[in-house]
Formats: C-alpha cells, structure tokens, sequence
C-alpha cells in the first residue's frame, strides 16, 4: 500500500497522512494564513485550511463511529433545534 499513499499523497490527497502529520501542516499552513499579507494567497489558502478540517472531521467520525456501533441519533419530539415547552 505504500506506493499508492505516496501517489495519492504526491496529487494532493491528505488521506494517507497521519493524524499528526496532518495537524503539524495544517498548523503551519494556519500561520502562514495569519501572516499573509496577499489577498488571493489568503484566500486559497482559507480554502485549504477547510480541506485540512474537513479530513479531521471525517477522521473523527470514523473513530466515534468504531468506538460506537450502535449509536442512534437523538429526535427530539418537535424537530431537532426547537424546544419542547408547548
């Protein structure tokens, strides 16, 4: 498996990465995001820092999703974000 992660890494994918590998980067690539000065650098790189956040997202889930099998989503009895006081 390791010549397809580092073809996958090589056209951009963070999938083969760690979690440690892929927290260092998006912690580097935060702080140039801070200190650019550049419009459209910071620009594209506000769009990776999602792409970073959205993989650790889809990671933790994945890991929530293994520690627990059998979890269900709550319903609440009048829709998801109202209250229950009629």
């Amino acid at each position: 498996m390791g010549i397809f992660d580092s073809i996958a890494r090589g056209l951009g994918s963070l999938r083969p990465m760690s979690d440690a590998e892929l927290e260092d980067e998006r912690e580097a690539l935060r702080q140039r995001y801070v200190s650019s000065d550049n419009v459209g650098e910071a620009s594209n790189l506000y769009n990776e820092l999602h792409r970073y956040d959205e993989e650790m997202t889809r990671r933790a889930n994945e890991a929530y999703e293994r520690d627990n099998p059998d979890a269900t989503t709550r319903r609440r009895e009048h829709g998801w974000y109202l209250p229950n006081d009629d």
